[in-house]
């Protein structure tokens, strides 16, 4: 039996039905960088939010907010406990925009680094080491830039060899699709197992044959830009569901949104807010003529199975 690892710890991998592949519970701020980073820092209101998110038929969530960029397991845990929406939290890398300057990470070895992502994933999450009930990683959450070579390399092959040691899967920010393939690759050969890695906002490079072929190779793809216009998700992102329908491919598929900034949430005052996953995507799925087994899959079950783990003693 494998199990899912959440914040407030393992349950059955298929436990969770509507799960939101990719989305930001919450984002502590971080001094040193940008003040127009995303922050989302206001418990009343994510509690308000993740209860309205599970009375219209929300689940689980998959918090991709790494450590030490915003990531608060603490708050994590609370806000699962009251609200009863599951959360599975990250261990890994965001891009070095998001990090304090001179931060540790990007000057470390890459032993230094798998050691990091290890302990998160098998011990408990570093700001919850000290607390009664330490909150484990449930998957390895990185983020390339444009090209491999510009992002830092000791922290790709770290996460490579987290992923190998522990058997969990690798969430992996793309610039917008761009070398994916590249990345893929780069995995491979670094003996990961295609069917841990999930290639992430791959809508916006919407080439069928391009997400065909990394699908055939073994990884999974992340959909994310329902709600963001710029992206003409009517052009481009439900063609391209349409597409992997067709093609066969649904099981290597997860949807999402991404919902990083407040003016996304309606507790904030802004739209469409969580619930849009499980109403307003489920709706327009089942309008499609999807079948209620292959929503299923797209809205949840996909994104589970492949973070589903063999717990290891």
């Amino acid at each position: 039996m494998k199990f899912l690892v959440t914040v407030t710890g393992n349950i059955p991998w298929d436990a969770p039905g509507i799960t939101d592949a990719h989305n930001h519970v919450w984002i502590d701020t971080i001094s040193g960088i940008e003040p127009t980073g995303p922050v989302l820092n206001r418990f009343d209101l994510i509690a308000r939010e993740l209860l309205d998110y599970a009375s219209t038929g929300g689940s689980a969530l998959v918090d991709c907010q790494p450590g030490e960029c915003g990531r608060n397991a603490v708050m994590l845990t609370r806000l699962s406990k009251a609200t009863t929406v599951t959360i599975i939290s990250a261990t890994g890398f965001h891009r070095p925009v998001y990090y304090p300057p001179d931060h540790w990470l990007w000057m470390s070895p890459e032993n230094q680094i798998s050691d990091y992502f290890i302990q998160e994933l098998t011990l408990g999450e570093r700001e919850t080491l000290n607390t009664e009930s330490p909150v484990k990683a449930g998957f390895i959450k990185i983020a390339c830039e444009n090209t491999v070579e510009n992002t830092y390399l000791p922290a790709l092959h770290a996460a490579a060899h987290a992923a190998r040691e522990t058997d969990r899967a690798i969430e992996i920010h793309t610039e917008k699709g761009e070398s994916a393939i590249e990345i893929l690759d780069l995995f491979l050969s670094l003996g990961v197992d295609p069917r841990q890695v999930i290639l992430c906002h791959m809508d916006k490079r919407p080439d069928a044959g391009l997400h065909r072929e990394l699908i055939q190779a073994g990884a999974a793809l992340e959909y994310d830009t329902f709600f963001r216009t710029k992206y003409a998700p009517e052009t481009n992102l439900w063609p391209l569901i349409r597409e992997m329908i067709a093609s066969g491919l649904e099981n290597h598929v997860c949807l999402a949104t991404d919902l990083a900034e407040s003016n996304y949430w309606q507790s904030f005052g802004g739209a469409p807010g969580l619930s849009a996953f499980p109403t307003q995507i489920k709706q327009r799925l089942e309008k499609m003529g999807v079948p209620d087994e292959t929503i299923q899959k797209l809205l949840g079950k996909n994104i589970c199975r492949i973070l589903a783990t063999e717990i290891r003693n």
